[in-house]
């Protein structure tokens, strides 16, 4: 494990220090493992689901991030534009739009808090009846490819590190493990949904999606975060 550690600190450009560096690659480890242990207990089974239901902590958690995240990217660009240069100017720009589409997407474009209605036609192809539409006929229940797709790009990206044109926006190394996550636990979503497992089974391994959406505008938030930290430093 201490070798993993030397290999992610090996080439530190984003200035942080050792214990920094570790607590960010074991976070979604320990993150998971303490949600799945209270939702495993069954003195705290039902707190468990409370934090993890439609509208609960963990899913307005994941817009405030989304949104902050969001909202700090373009603020970044707006100011610094001169030492990122135009590709790195639209990459950042195009995934700081789509951690504030997150953000909007989590509260329903801002249904939950001014329960507005639905228009009727929009109401139809919803699965839910909400302003969403990654609850639309079709899209609902297929968000597991973009948890994949999203683990998978940021595993390449921390490959880019290796390619001088497009160091501006490689990974950093200490989020692999966010990223393995991701792929693997949409491998563990397919295998849930061919298995036969008991109801209350299936049922938190449902709910702790919602965990891993959490992680992934985290993962996403951190990646704007350590980068910029990164480019400021080494402009």
């Amino acid at each position: 494990m201490e070798k993993i550690f030397n290999l992610i600190y090996s080439s530190n450009q984003y200035k942080i220090t050792r214990k920094s560096t570790k607590v960010i690659f074991i976070a979604p480890f320990v993150l998971i493992f303490v949600v799945a242990g209270i939702l495993l207990v069954p003195l705290t089974r039902s707190y468990g689901f409370w934090l993890l239901e439609e509208n609960g902590p963990v899913e307005m958690l994941t817009f405030i991030i989304s949104m902050i995240g969001g909202v700090y990217g373009i603020f970044f660009i707006l100011k610094n534009h001169k030492i990122l240069g135009v590709g790195a100017i639209i990459f950042y720009s195009i995934f700081s739009f789509f951690l504030i589409l997150i953000a909007m997407e989590e509260i329903a474009w801002g249904q939950w808090f001014f329960h507005f209605e639905t228009p009727e036609n929009w109401a139809k192809i919803n699965v839910q009846g909400e302003t969403t539409l990654h609850n639309l006929k079709g899209i609902q229940g297929e968000n597991g490819y973009l948890r994949f797709g999203f683990g998978l790009g940021g595993f390449f990206g921390v490959l880019l590190k290796y390619f001088n044109r497009l160091n501006k926006i490689n990974a950093p190394f200490c989020l692999i493990s966010w990223f393995i996550i991701f792929m693997l636990w949409t491998k563990l979503d397919v295998l849930t949904d061919r298995l036969t497992l008991d109801s209350g089974v299936l049922n938190a391994s449902y709910e702790m999606t919602e965990l891993i959406e959490l992680l992934i505008v985290g993962s996403a938030f951190l990646y704007l975060l350590l980068n910029f930290r990164m480019l400021k430093f080494n402009k």
